[in-house]
């Protein structure tokens, strides 16, 4: 008599196959995005930086900062001169790169205007009939919120429904996206992130200024751990990501992790987790590309690794004995965050800013990344 069972394990065999290949680690396999902000101002920087700049093919998405609020006449934009910049959106688009106008940025004018505009329902409404007429009339995929930050109860609910009006005014595949603080609970505590990412295609979480001129001590910009020897525990990317993965509950594929191009300079401190001495008017932002590059194990710097945080340092050990220490990432630190975010399956990564690390010639930290990205999806 012929057995049918014969038939049938190999059957089960493959549909258990099959169920496998559609689970969602093996789903969150997919594509992964590559954003990078771009600042329209950077045009004028030295080395200037433009559309025609911008290696378009390393990346899946470019957000072009910034669109600004009006702070007059609540509910309008403004339009920056040098904004517009119609290659950009030719150019990307020829590579199949998304481009979103992001909206807002650090200027707390920007915050109060958010905070007029969410409050108010008819605001919002025209708001966000502005932002849609911009988006349509220049070309651009999507929208990015960066209001840094709400931080009062009752810009909460109001930011909701400001995500909730733009999101009915961009349905798919209109991308909507937000820029949101490595931890709400102590910087942004009106975010609501369970509540705001079922409206968003994408969460950049902002996972640098860990330390900076704010601090008291000298500290890394983005370790990828806690060390614990950290005498302010300020977090990490790694706690950050567990905070909005399984605190919040975000689903992994929303979630970008970010990058800073740029580290910072504490003039007053010698050595990693220093006291620093009036930081605020000490401490100041170097980009990688001009500023810190040229310095790694010259011109008495020497650079150093945090083997606990993941992230390197320089020390000024140079003539004349003043101190000297610069927080930053290299090529190395950066592929390593990118093959960490990959291997736990978030959506991708972010970068501030394209600019940041270009020497006139090579971008050595958008390289790092874009080839970490390129191996794991080999």
């Amino acid at each position: 008599m012929f057995d049918s069972s014969a038939r049938r394990v190999p059957a089960l065999l493959l549909l258990l196959i099959v169920v496998l290949m559609l689970a969602p680690s093996a789903l969150a396999d997919g594509p992964k995005r590559l954003l990078g902000y771009y600042p329209f101002w950077v045009k004028f920087s030295n080395p200037a930086y433009s559309a025609s700049t911008i290696p378009y093919q390393k990346l899946t998405h470019i957000a072009h900062a910034f669109l600004l609020l009006d702070k007059k006449q609540i509910g309008n934009i403004v339009i920056p001169d040098d904004l517009i910049e119609p290659q950009l959106i030719s150019n990307a688009h020829a590579a199949g790169v998304k481009v979103m106008i992001s909206i807002g940025g650090g200027d707390p004018a920007q915050a109060r205007a958010f905070k007029k505009i969410a409050r108010d329902p008819a605001t919002r409404a025209a708001f966000v009939l502005n932002v849609y007429n911009f988006v349509v009339a220049n070309g651009y995929d999507g929208v990015d919120i960066d209001w840094e930050i709400p931080v009062h109860p009752y810009d909460t609910n109001n930011c909701i429904m400001l995500m909730q009006d733009l999101r009915n005014q961009f349905p798919a595949p209109y991308l909507l996206s937000m820029a949101i603080p490595s931890d709400p609970r102590s910087w942004g505590s009106g975010f609501d992130v369970p509540a705001l990412a079922p409206q968003l295609d994408f969460i950049n979480v902002m996972t640098y200024d860990f330390y900076g001129p704010w601090s008291d001590h000298a500290g890394h910009n983005s370790p990828l751990v806690q060390n614990p020897s950290d005498p302010d525990q300020v977090g990490s990317l790694e706690t950050s990501m567990d905070l909005f993965a399984n605190i919040y509950g975000v689903p992994a594929d929303k979630l970008n992790i970010g990058t800073a191009f740029y580290g910072y300079e504490f003039d007053t401190a010698q050595n990693l987790w220093d006291a620093c001495t009036d930081c605020g008017n000490t401490t100041f932002t170097v980009n990688y590309g001009t500023d810190i590059k040229p310095r790694i194990n010259k011109m008495g710097w020497t650079a150093h690794r945090d083997p606990v945080a993941k992230a390197p340092y320089l020390l000024y050990r140079g003539p004349g004995g003043q101190p000297g220490f610069i927080t930053y990432d290299d090529a190395h630190s950066t592929a390593v965050k990118v093959n960490y975010v990959l291997g736990k399956h978030f959506g991708g990564v972010f970068l501030w800013s394209l600019d940041a690390d270009y020497d006139g010639q090579t971008q050595d930290l958008l390289d790092a990344m874009y080839g970490a990205v390129q191996k794991h999806q080999k």
